[in-house]
C-alpha cells in the first residue's frame, strides 16, 4: 500500500547496523503493496462537496467528450490523485467498469393514487450562495478512505481537498492557488455545511428548474382531485 495510506508501524528500537542494498521494486510488487483494489468498483459512499459554477460546467463538457458521467468522470480523477494514472489505467483494461456507475442502485418507491386523491410534487433545490454548484457522488469507501488519508496529511477538510483536485485536473495546478475571476465564487455558510451532511436552507422552484438543477429534491403529497 503506498506509505500514506498505511497505520503507522512501530518503529523498531533497536536501529539496524547496515543499509542493505536497494534495489528498484518491480511494478508488480508495488502494485501487491496496495492491498485489494477490487473494491473500487463498489461505489457504495455517498460524497459530497461543491465546486465554482464555471468549474461544474466545464466537468460537465469534459465528461460528455470522454463519453462518461460526471460521476464516472470525478472517479477517475480521484483514483489518479491517489494511485497515479498509470495504476488506474491497469484497473481499467483488467475490469473496464471499475468506475462506471452500474452498481449503483437507487430505490424509487411509487404507488397508485388513493380514489379522490392525485399525487402533488414539490421541487427543492439547496440554496448555497452565488456561482456555487452542489455535488453529490458514489465513490468506493477504499477510495473515499484513501483521499480522507490525503486530506488530513495535508491539513484541510476533505471537500476543500476534492474540490481543488478536479480544478487542477480540469483547469491545471496553476488555477488552484490563485483563481481568476471566472472561477470565483461567494458560499454561504450552508455550502460547508451541505458538504458535512448538516441541515441547509432549500428553495422551492418549478419542475424545469429541478431538472436542470445539480441536486435537488423533491416532496409529494396526496391532494383532492377535482374533475
Amino acid at each position: 500500500m503506498w506509505p500514506i495510506f498505511k497505520k503507522k508501524q512501530t518503529e523498531s528500537v533497536h536501529a539496524p547496523t547496515s543499509v542493505p542494498d536497494r534495489r528498484p521494486l518491480a511494478f508488480e510488487q508495488i502494485l501487491a503493496g496496495m492491498g485489494d483494489l477490487s473494491a473500487l468498483a463498489n461505489n457504495d459512499t455517498p460524497t459530497k462537496f461543491w465546486l465554482p459554477e464555471a468549474a461544474a460546467l466545464a466537468l460537465e463538457d469534459f465528461s460528455k467528450i470522454q463519453g462518461l458521467s460526471a460521476s464516472e468522470m470525478l472517479r477517475h480523477f480521484f483514483a489518479s490523485h491517489c494511485y497515479g494514472v498509470y495504476v488506474v489505467e491497469l484497473l481499467r483494461r483488467k475490469s473496464p467498469d471499475v468506475f462506471s456507475d452500474a452498481n449503483i442502485r437507487f430505490n424509487v418507491e411509487s404507488s397508485d393514487p388513493p380514489p379522490g386523491k392525485k399525487r402533488e410534487v414539490t421541487y427543492w433545490v439547496p440554496e448555497l450562495g452565488k456561482n456555487i454548484a452542489p455535488i453529490k457522488t458514489w465513490i468506493a469507501g477504499r477510495l473515499r478512505k484513501d483521499l480522507q488519508a490525503l486530506a488530513d496529511h495535508t491539513g484541510i477538510p476533505l471537500f476543500q481537498y476534492l474540490r481543488e483536485i478536479v480544478i487542477s485536473r480540469l483547469l491545471g495546478h496553476g488555477m488552484v492557488p490563485k483563481r481568476p475571476e471566472m472561477l470565483e465564487a461567494a458560499p454561504l455558510p450552508a455550502a460547508d455545511d451541505w458538504c458535512n451532511d448538516k441541515e441547509v436552507p432549500w428553495k422551492q422552484v418549478d419542475r424545469e428548474a429541478y431538472l436542470s438543477a445539480r441536486e435537488g429534491k423533491t416532496e409529494e403529497l396526496w391532494v383532492d382531485h377535482h374533475g
